[in-house]
């Protein structure tokens, strides 16, 4: 479904709550039905019931980690069955997309990514059985990247067949090329003012080490406690979470042709298929921009300012263009999304809860944020503003507990790249984001949902400075 742009807000509302649903039924991904009577009991029955192999494949079809995704089920199960039944060249993600996931026999890879997502999910729920309930196994399964082809090895440490070594001449011979030094024997001058150059240059070294450590910790310190007990929160050891910046084509694609896409559209890939150059518009650029990976510098920077962050390195982050995102993969990991619904889709599957919504128009700079219940003094609208080189811009941040179920997920958006930009520095502003964090605080060190209103001066699509202008903050459910 393609949503105009100057659409009833109520019209927009609505099929985001349609896409809502998505977040909470696993039976309806992608366009997709999944299959929900999968019967394990009869694989047994399959003439690969005697290998070890297909054996593995069952028990870890049935292990905890996939035994509530038909799909990805069928998806371990149809390239083991190929693969050890000699029909590797069968294996390839148009077969996999058409045979597991409905696609039509004429669907375009390229266009929709719906395989590589769900190879990606099952290449991690894989590492996860063997850490953890299939950590005892013998054989081992993976699916190398680059490829849909299972591969099947010994576990480390398992003992192996023995192998009987043959000699090998090596001519010349090794020598031992270690020099000894007798006992009561005097090192050489030039050795010993050798090794006292060596070892002071060493000692330089390691102050300088120390000193680049000490600025790192520092660093760190200071990042950390801006919003620590945000990033706690969104970055845990034992969840995936991704961090999605914008894509900057899919933007221009909507201000050419007037339309905005759902999630569910976008993420199948329908939305791009449908999709042809307006008129006065040259055919072959139209297509690179639906076709190309693009982001904007602002969100390169934000996330490279995420990486740095202490906390991180608790968690297991991924960055993930947001063509490239499963609908799975949002209700089961934490996700920090940047970027408007505008250029980031998925936003439109959290917009239900928000107060502050972004409302477009294919004109530049004359979209707003509607503020859906105006507390005193407040307007029910924040527009651009229109001075030239230097006009007032707003952005927004979102922190969403438990939104997909078990999962976190924070938003930050702007109506331009310079009201991003401010949203996201206000995470890294202790003076700013501090007092709000205390305002959300809950017990067992939990964070209640909340949103801040964010404004700051649009100079040459940069932002010098910004400050929260208004907060909601909302009690658990």
């Amino acid at each position: 479904m393609h949503v105009p742009y100057g659409g009833n807000m109520q019209e927009r509302t609505t099929a985001a709550l349609d896409e809502t649903q998505l977040l909470h039924s696993p039976s309806q991904i992608n366009g997709y039905s999944e299959p929900r009577s999968f019967a394990l009991a009869d694989l047994g029955t399959s003439a690969l019931g005697d290998r070890e192999e297909w054996k593995l494949a069952c028990r870890i079809v049935a292990s905890r980690g996939f035994r509530k995704s038909d799909l990805l089920q069928r998806f371990l199960l149809e390239i083991c069955e190929l693969s050890l039944t000699g029909r590797t060249a069968q294996i390839s993600e148009q077969h996999i997309g058409v045979r597991i996931f409905g696609r039509s026999e004429g669907y375009d890879p390229g266009e929709d990514n719906i395989v590589r997502s769900y190879a990606r999910m099952l290449r991690r729920r894989l590492d996860v059985y063997f850490t953890n309930e299939g950590a005892h196994e013998q054989l081992r399964l993976t699916v190398p990247r680059g490829a849909y082809i299972p591969a099947f090895c010994t576990a480390p440490g398992v003992k192996k067949p023995a192998v009987v070594a043959v000699p090998i001449s090596i001519d010349p011979p090794l020598t031992n090329a270690t020099a000894t030094i007798a006992a009561g024997e005097t090192l050489p001058v030039s050795f010993q003012r050798w090794r006292w150059a060596a070892g002071g240059a060493l000692a330089g070294i390691f102050a300088l080490l120390l000193v680049l450590v000490g600025a790192r910790v520092i660093e760190q310190f200071r990042n950390a406690s801006a919003a620590h007990a945000l990033w706690t929160q969104l970055f845990e050891k034992d969840r995936t979470t991704l961090i999605v910046p914008a894509d900057s084509g899919l933007g221009i694609v909507e201000n050419l042709t007037r339309t905005q896409p759902t999630a569910n559209d976008y993420t199948n890939g329908t939305y791009f298929a449908g999709l042809r150059a307006p008129d006065g518009i040259d055919a072959d650029n139209f297509n690179d921009l639906r076709r190309q990976h693009y982001t904007s510098t602002v969100d390169l920077g934000i996330s490279a300012a995420l990486e740095r962050l202490p906390e991180l390195d608790e968690g297991r982050p991924e960055i993930r263009f947001a063509r490239d995102v499963a609908v799975e993969e949002i209700r089961n990991a934490n996700v920090i999304l940047l970027g408007s619904a505008h250029s980031n889709p998925w936003v439109t599957l959290f917009e239900p809860r928000l107060n502050f919504q972004f409302v477009y128009t294919p004109e530049v700079d004359h979209s707003y944020i509607l503020n859906r219940h105006p507390q005193s003094g407040e307007p029910a609208m924040y527009a651009n503003g229109t001075a030239n080189g230097r006009a007032p811009t707003f952005g927004t941040v979102a922190y969403l507990p438990d939104a997909g179920g078990a999962a976190h997920v924070l938003i930050v958006e702007g109506l331009n790249m310079a009201a991003t930009q401010a949203a996201a520095n206000i995470l890294f502003n202790s003076s700013e984001i501090q007092p709000a964090l205390r305002a959300a605080a809950a017990p067992g060190g939990r964070l209640r949902a909340f949103e801040l209103l964010v404004e700051t001066t649009s100079v040459n699509a940069s932002a010098p400075t910004a400050h929260i202008i208004a907060t909601r903050v909302y009690p658990e459910t």
